[in-house]
């Protein structure tokens, strides 16, 4: 046989801790009687000591079916009134069953009771024993929610921690996309042609670069900004663009103000836009047009990015460190409440569509 599964492993260890806690409070109960009633305990204690054990072992085996029941009906979870009434009419049931069962065992195994009949014993000791059972049911279900508290407190840590390297992730990739040799062999080719012709243009063309780089490093660490900040970052993108590549550039933002202060996550759209002038404008000798748009649809955030150049060559487009890098932050950060969508429109070219939850 193989090494069993992480799965298992962690049941085993949870089976064995319940194991050892039932084991510690029988015998803590047992001294604390022993203790409690020096000098009339002789010949008493093995019962004692059999009885705690018996109960404890009963309650021990239950555990999987409470915390069962603590799963299957949260009370951390509106509204709870329904999940309150299960768990006390669980409970009720449960506490019943180990009594009967204990009395059963203590009754024909441990002839335990003087009570003609086991149901007899079991009315005798049920009402003694209730009170005392109801507190440990609520000692196991508030520590099992003490556990999973801590575990939802341990995975959004976590969380946090995949979403803080994601957008130091997602920096780099913007440090990447504009300095990587091409973007940058394109430009220093741009600054140096301009330099014969436009001295002027070819120095603006230096400070956007200068500019563009400032943004990106001086970004805080948020995991979501502004539309309006986003844009500002893209448009001294577009402005390094726009110069290279002159009258073949046309770019058109139609971003209503209303949507301006929606939160998205930073560096999102500039990959998106770098997509569509490498694989739409760069390869059309007369250039084209790159559309940029953004609408509130019902409680729903959609950004566009529309370029009219030849669209895809192949069925499936193959996505970049840019792309892959934002499809994963958003995946990260919204779960499935989040799309990220390639089309090819009626009148050509590519559409790409990021659709996310409203948030301002």
């Amino acid at each position: 046989m193989g090494p069993a599964s992480p799965s298992w492993n962690r049941r085993f260890r949870r089976a064995g801790v319940v194991v050892a806690v039932a084991v510690l409070v029988a015998l803590e109960l047992t001294a604390f009687w022993y203790f409690s009633n020096l000098g009339e305990t002789e010949g008493l204690l093995p019962i004692v000591l059999r009885t705690n054990f018996t109960a404890f072992g009963f309650w021990a085996a239950t555990v999987p079916l409470v915390t069962w029941v603590a799963r299957r009906f949260p009370l951390d979870v509106r509204p709870r009134f329904g999940n309150v009434v299960v768990h006390l009419l669980a409970g009720l049931v449960i506490i019943t069953f180990i009594i009967a069962t204990f009395v059963v065992v203590a009754f024909f195994g441990y002839h335990q009771y003087s009570e003609p009949t086991w149901w007899a014993a079991f009315r005798h000791v049920w009402p003694r024993y209730f009170p005392f059972d109801l507190a440990v049911y609520a000692f196991i279900l508030l520590g099992w929610y003490a556990f999973h508290w801590h575990g939802r407190y341990r995975d959004r840590e976590l969380r946090t921690a995949q979403l803080e390297a994601s957008l130091h992730e997602a920096r780099l990739a913007a440090l990447r996309s504009q300095l990587n040799p091409h973007f940058l062999f394109n430009a220093l080719n741009s600054v140096s042609a301009l330099m014969h012709r436009n001295v002027d243009a070819a120095d603006a063309m230096l400070a956007r670069i200068g500019e563009l780089l400032r943004l990106t490093l001086a970004s805080d660490g948020d995991q979501e900004v502004a539309l309006r900040e986003e844009l500002e970052l893209l448009d001294r993108y577009l402005d390094v663009e726009r110069i290279r590549f002159a009258e073949r550039l046309a770019v058109t933002v139609d971003v209503p103000p209303s949507t301006l202060g929606a939160r998205i996550p930073p560096f999102s759209l500039q990959p998106l836009v770098e997509n569509a002038i490498h694989h739409g404008v760069a390869i059309t000798p007369d250039g084209g047009r790159v559309t940029i748009s953004a609408r509130k649809v019902e409680q729903r955030l959609q950004l566009r990015v529309l370029d009219d150049g030849p669209g895809l060559s192949t069925p499936h487009l193959r996505e970049g460190v840019g792309l892959r890098n934002t499809r994963a932050r958003l995946r990260q950060l919204y779960g499935e409440s989040q799309q990220l969508l390639f089309r090819r429109p009626e009148g050509g070219g590519l559409e790409v569509m990021v659709e996310l939850p409203w948030r301002t």
